[in-house]
C-alpha cells in the first residue's frame, strides 16, 4: 500500500497532497481565511464559502429526479435517499447502516473514541466539527442564528428551535388565524403569499412547489416496488412499507407523554396529541370547518370540489380518499390483513378487527347520553338510540291525542 507522503504534525493524519494538508491543518489552527461579503461569516475552505453563499442567493442547483426537491449541496441531495431507502454505508464494528459516508465516519468515533477537533482557546476536544463550532461561540460570543419573530440571536440552531417554541399561538395578521407554533405559521402564510402554479395533468390538482407535485404523482403511479414479506402487499415508497410492517409486528415505538398511548408512526402520534391540546390548524375556506390533521382536511375539501382522484384498477370506480379505495379493493382481492391475536380470525378492515376484539375484552366505549347504556360499536349505539326516538314520538303522539280529546269533551259540554 502506497504511503501518503504529507503528514499533519499535530494529529499524525497523512495526505496525498500538500494543498489538502494545508486545508486540514486549519481544523487545528482555527484559521478561516474566506469571508462572506454579505454576512461576514468566515470559512476555512473556499468551496464551503461558495455553498454558504447559496443561503443568501436561494440557489439550489441540485435536484432530486424522483420528487423534484432541490438542494444547495450535492451531499444533501445524496443523503435524500427517502425514495429508495438506500443505506449503502455500513459500520464494520456494530453493523449499523447509514445513507452518507460522512455520517458513518462520525459514528465510528463512538467506537474509537477519536476526537480530532480541538478548541484553540481552551483545548477541549470534540468528535464533530459542528459541535466544536457551537462550543467556540462560548468564547467569541458569536450568535449567528436570528429569531424571525422577535430578532433575538442565538449561538446554535438547536437553541433557536427551543426558543421558537416561546412564540406559540402566533396569529396571522392577514386572516386572524392562530397557529400553535412558528412552523405551522410559516406553512400557513404560504397560503396567502405563494400561488399554486404547478398542476397535475392527471387530476388537475394544483401545488405551490414542484417537489409537492412530484410527491403527489406517486398517488397515480401503478408501480409498487416495495413488497411486504409477510402479506405481499406492495408500496410505492420504502417509508410506507416500513410503517405497514408494524401492522404485522405490532411495533409502536412512539409514545404520547400525556396519556401513555403508543403509536406505530410519528405522524399518528402528532395527530393524537391534538386531542389533548385541542389544536385544529387546518380550516376550510368554504365552510369554516376546522380539522386537527391534514389528511382529514384534504378529504373534507373533496366534499366541496367533488374530486375523486383514487381509481380502482379492477373496476375503474373512483373514490375521494385512498383509505376508501383500499377498503374497496379488498372486495376484489379478498385480502384480510388484520388478524385477531386471541382467536386468529382475519378481517379486511382495521375497524372490524377493533370491533371484534371487544367481544374478547368486553369493552363498551360507546355510551348513550339518555339512559347511560353502553355498547361495543357505534352502530349498536345508533340502533339503540332509536328506542328513545320512538318513545319520544309515542309520547308526543299520546299528548297530542290527549289534548285533542280534552278539547272535544269541552266543546260537547
Amino acid at each position: 500500500m502506497r504511503v501518503k507522503p504529507y503528514c499533519c504534525h499535530i494529529c499524525g493524519k497523512r495526505f496525498n497532497q500538500t494543498s489538502i494538508l494545508k486545508v486540514h491543518q486549519r481544523i487545528h489552527t482555527g484559521e478561516r481565511p474566506y469571508s462572506c461579503d454579505l454576512c461576514g461569516k468566515r470559512f476555512n475552505q473556499k468551496s464551503i464559502l461558495n455553498v454558504h453563499k447559496r443561503i443568501h442567493s436561494m440557489e439550489r442547483p441540485y435536484s432530486c429526479d424522483i420528487c423534484g426537491r432541490r438542494f444547495n449541496e450535492k451531499s444533501k441531495l445524496d443523503s435524500h435517499r427517502i425514495h429508495t431507502g438506500e443505506r449503502p454505508f455500513s459500520c464494520d464494528i456494530c453493523g449499523k447502516t447509514f445513507n452518507q459516508k460522512s455520517i458513518l465516519n462520525v459514528h465510528k468515533r463512538i467506537h474509537t473514541g477519536e476526537r480530532p477537533y480541538s478548541c484553540q482557546i481552551c483545548g477541549k476536544r470534540f468528535n464533530q466539527k459542528s459541535i466544536l463550532d457551537v462550543h467556540f461561540r462560548t468564547h467569541t460570543g458569536e450568535r449567528p442564528y436570528s429569531c424571525k419573530v422577535c430578532g433575538k440571536r442565538l449561538k446554535s440552531q438547536s437553541s433557536l428551535l427551543v426558543h421558537m417554541k416561546r412564540h406559540a399561538n402566533k396569529e396571522c395578521d392577514r386572516c386572524g388565524k392562530v397557529m400553535s407554533n412558528f412552523k405551522n405559521y410559516k406553512f400557513h402564510m404560504k397560503s396567502h403569499t405563494v400561488e399554486k402554479t404547478f398542476k397535475c395533468d392527471l387530476c388537475e390538482k394544483m401545488f405551490r412547489e414542484s417537489w409537492d407535485l412530484n410527491k403527489h404523482l406517486v398517488v397515480h403511479s401503478v408501480e409498487k416496488p416495495f413488497k411486504c414479506d409477510v402479506c405481499g402487499n406492495g408500496f410505492n415508497r420504502r417509508y410506507n412499507l416500513d410503517l405497514h410492517v408494524r401492522v404485522h409486528t405490532g411495533e409502536k415505538p412512539y409514545k404520547c407523554n400525556t396519556c401513555g398511548k403508543s403509536f406505530s408512526s410519528c405522524v399518528n402520534m402528532k395527530k393524537h396529541i391534538r386531542i389533548h391540546t385541542g389544536e385544529k390548524p387546518y380550516t376550510c375556506k368554504d365552510c369554516g370547518k376546522e380539522f386537527a390533521d391534514s389528511s382529514a382536511f384534504k378529504n373534507h375539501l373533496r366534499v366541496h370540489t367533488g374530486e375523486k382522484p383514487f381509481k380502482c384498477t379492477y373496476c375503474m370506480r373512483k373514490f375521494a380518499t385512498r383509505t376508501t379505495l383500499k377498503r374497496h379493493t379488498r372486495t376484489h382481492t379478498g385480502e384480510k390483513p388484520y388478524k385477531c391475536t386471541v382467536c386468529d380470525k382475519n378481517f379486511g378492515h382495521k375497524t372490524d378487527l377493533k370491533s371484534h376484539m371487544r367481544m374478547h375484552t368486553g369493552e363498551k366505549p360507546y355510551k348513550c347520553v339518555t339512559c347511560g347504556d353502553q355498547f361495543s360499536t357505534w352502530s349498536k349505539l345508533n340502533k339503540h338510540k332509536r328506542v328513545h326516538t320512538s318513545e319520544a314520538q309515542s309520547s308526543t303522539h299520546e299528548k297530542a291525542t290527549s289534548t285533542k280529546g280534552n278539547k272535544v269533551k269541552s266543546e260537547t259540554t
